[in-house]
């Protein structure tokens, strides 16, 4: 087959989406889905207190066989989805990788269709895989240039994952796949100008994403077909959303299979954008070592993308979340003046020990700096100048089985989730691919149930 025809990219991933199975599947990818799918439901269990979930869930109101988590009722797997997804994006403390945040869009998606077909837990987790790869494959040579032009990559790039995932649950054959991932290219979208204007339709973004790839997936086991050249093509999705002289497919087959561009995903320690985790744990460090003494000034020196991103430089007034967690000044602020980042903290817009040190923290974009590498200098009142540096950049937060079982007994403590509805849910995901998919579902129902919530 050749390599070089228009559309090899397009179905050689609808063929590994297609065939994916778990039991061929390399140990440490395998665990990397079932670390991915623990920390997604975990997060989504410590944001049952955000308003957009609720809100969400009314949207599609149908009785259907998959679980809507916000409130337990069971609902067809496109409602369930938008919910789920807009649950676990609420508070922004997802997986990462430059090219998004696509646990958050592909989790909700799968678990939704899974409960739908009554899948097992190994064909779930095979379902991940294929809407991890897909997703981020398609973004990852991509998302700089669509993020210059305002475009988030989250739903971007997750709505294929979406697709792929459902597309595996549901059994389509390759071509069927193909045509799914086609029409995915046409439902993608979601724009950045919610950390310009500080507004929370984010989280919506997930969810809808979520469930466009099961819209994709259905219309393509209905028989409905869509380009091969749909991401490629003169008037494809690369090019209408990128730059016309870039070969942004000449890496989407690489190492198929066999390269897993989802052992990349970290987590974020922290409720903020993902450029900002060294930036906190850096203050912190910092405070620890200046003792008694405050800084007159903290200079953050990031990578350009980073430094010159939407809402990083924004130093206030702080009137909303989003506002917050893109606001690299707040965080540091936070970080220095509390020794931690909470949700607690990052919608305290008035505390004034945040807000006074805020105009003392400068952002510098320096092109000698790596991606997810800040370095910080922080100038004490009457005592020297301290540094940190990021030297271990994202693999500091690799998401990894371990780190996935420590988050989610910190994000359910958090919450106010019952102990054992925690440790129900661990061992559920940890057995995945023994048990029932019921235990797996019953387990984060009952975490979510535990836990309160926000008023409808």
């Amino acid at each position: 087959m050749d390599d070089t025809a228009p559309g090899h990219g397009l179905r050689a991933l609808a063929r590994f989406a297609a065939s994916v199975d778990a039991r061929t599947l390399p140990a440490d990818v395998v665990e990397k889905a079932r670390s991915c799918l623990l920390y997604a439901m975990a997060v989504g269990v410590a944001s049952l207190r955000a308003l957009q979930p609720a809100q969400a869930a009314r949207v599609l109101d149908a009785d259907g066989a998959a679980t809507r988590f916000v409130d337990g009722a069971r609902r067809d797997a496109l409602a369930a989805a938008l919910a789920n997804g807009t649950l676990f994006h609420a508070r922004v403390q997802d997986d990462a990788h430059p090219a998004g945040h696509v646990g958050v869009v592909v989790v909700p998606a799968a678990l939704a269709v899974a409960e739908t077909v009554a899948a097992n837990g190994a064909d779930l987790l095979a379902a991940l895989v294929a809407g991890y790869e897909t997703a981020l494959r398609i973004g990852r040579d991509h998302t700089s240039h669509a993020s210059a032009r305002g475009l988030r990559s989250t739903p971007l790039y997750g709505v294929f994952g979406a697709a792929a995932a459902a597309g595996r649950l549901m059994r389509l054959d390759a071509r069927a796949m193909r045509h799914a991932l086609g029409l995915a290219a046409n439902l993608a979208g979601g724009l950045r100008e919610y950390s310009e204007a500080g507004s929370e339709d984010y989280a919506f973004q997930a969810g809808t994403a979520a469930a466009n790839g099961i819209l994709a997936a259905r219309l393509a086991a209905a028989g409905a077909t869509s380009a091969d050249t749909a991401l490629e093509g003169k008037a494809g999705f690369f090019r209408a959303l990128g730059e016309a002289d870039v070969d942004y497919a000449a890496r989407l087959a690489d190492g198929l299979g066999r390269d897993f561009a989802m052992l990349d995903v970290t987590y974020k320690p922290y409720p903020i954008c993902q450029f900002h985790r060294g930036v906190v744990r850096g203050c912190i460090a910092l405070r620890e070592r200046a003792g008694v003494h405050g800084p007159d000034s903290i200079a953050i020196r990031m990578h350009p993308f980073e430094g010159d991103f939407f809402g990083v430089r924004f130093a206030g007034p702080f009137e909303t979340f989003p506002q917050t967690f893109m606001s690299a000044p707040f965080c540091a602020a936070l970080a220095w003046t509390r020794g931690d980042v909470t949700l607690a903290g990052l919608t305290d817009f008035a505390a004034p020990d945040v807000n006074a040190l805020v105009p003392r923290v400068t952002i510098v974009s320096d092109a000698s700096r790596a991606r997810y590498a800040p370095r910080i200098e922080a100038h004490l009142a009457g005592g020297p100048m301290l540094e940190w540096e990021e030297v271990e950049g994202a693999d500091a937060y690799r998401l990894n089985w371990n780190a996935a079982v420590r988050m989610t007994a910190l994000l359910t403590r958090e919450a106010g989730a019952a102990s054992d509805a925690a440790q129900h849910l661990v061992a559920a995901v940890q057995t995945l691919d023994a048990t029932p998919l019921t235990d797996l579902i019953d387990a984060m129902r009952d975490a979510c149930a535990s836990a309160p919530r926000s008023s409808p």
